[in-house]
């Protein structure tokens, strides 16, 4: 008997806003402090991407990556590690309070649900901080497979944290097999659609959360919707 079509999901700019992301963004880069520099080609979400690439529970490593992803912004040594200080600290108190879920999201999950379809958060994220996110949301309501960073040894864009989804989808739901044809990775970064590309699976990019439409498109991702509300009314439908 096949199975019915298996969906995993992003987390981060997928399922929940990120809006606390950048409004710490906001709030430090209008601070004279860091004299922030070459930054007239940014966005709110580059600032915050910067801190994701640069964020670690590896502390030290965390600093590295800060020292240097902040370079060409902030020239000064100090400043470029306490600007990276304040945003860790901000942001991990304000997103408990200003992060929410994507628009249509929920409406798209419970579609999703009442059709039988298994889901599944793939995220990078670690595990005690989607384990808060999915207390406050109940996310537990739609998604009985969870992979973090913290329960694979490679995190996306690598194969492994699909395969892992996969894998626990088939013990979870009991099935005798997984046709990787009817499996459906759903992201908004890159990382999302060359980890599907990698695990030989179908991809969908999200253009409304912090992708950039270039690259996204560059991947070649077997659908592109404009944003949660596209995937919904004009792709689910048929998949």
């Amino acid at each position: 008997m096949e199975h019915p079509n298996i969906f995993l999901f992003d987390f981060d700019g997928v399922i929940i806003t990120q809006k606390a992301l950048e409004y710490t963004a906001l709030e430090l880069i209008r601070n004279k402090t860091f004299r922030i520099r070459n930054n007239e080609h940014l966005r709110l979400i580059d600032y915050a991407k910067m801190f994701e690439l640069s964020d670690s529970n590896n502390k030290i490593e965390a600093l590295i990556q800060a020292f240097r992803n902040y370079k060409e912004i902030i020239p000064s040594r100090w400043r470029r590690l306490f600007f990276f200080y304040l945003f860790r600290k901000r942001y991990k108190k304000y997103e408990k309070i200003y992060e929410e879920l994507e628009p249509n999201i929920e409406e798209l999950l419970n579609l999703l649900k009442v059709r039988g379809n298994p889901m599944a958060i793939v995220s990078n994220t670690n595990r005690p901080r989607l384990n808060f996110f999915k207390n406050k949301f109940s996310l537990d309501r739609f998604f009985r497979v969870i992979i973090t960073q913290d329960d694979v040894p490679y995190r996306k864009p690598h194969a492994y944290p699909i395969l892992r989804a996969i894998q626990l989808i088939k013990r979870e739901f009991g099935f005798a097999k997984i046709d990787r044809n009817k499996v459906f990775m759903i992201g908004d970064l890159p990382s999302d659609i060359a980890s599907a590309k990698a695990a030989k699976i179908k991809s969908i990019a999200i253009l409304s959360g912090h992708g950039n439409t270039q690259e996204l498109e560059k991947l070649k991702p077997d659908l592109i919707c404009k944003n949660l509300t596209a995937l919904l009314k004009e792709e689910i439908p048929y998949l």
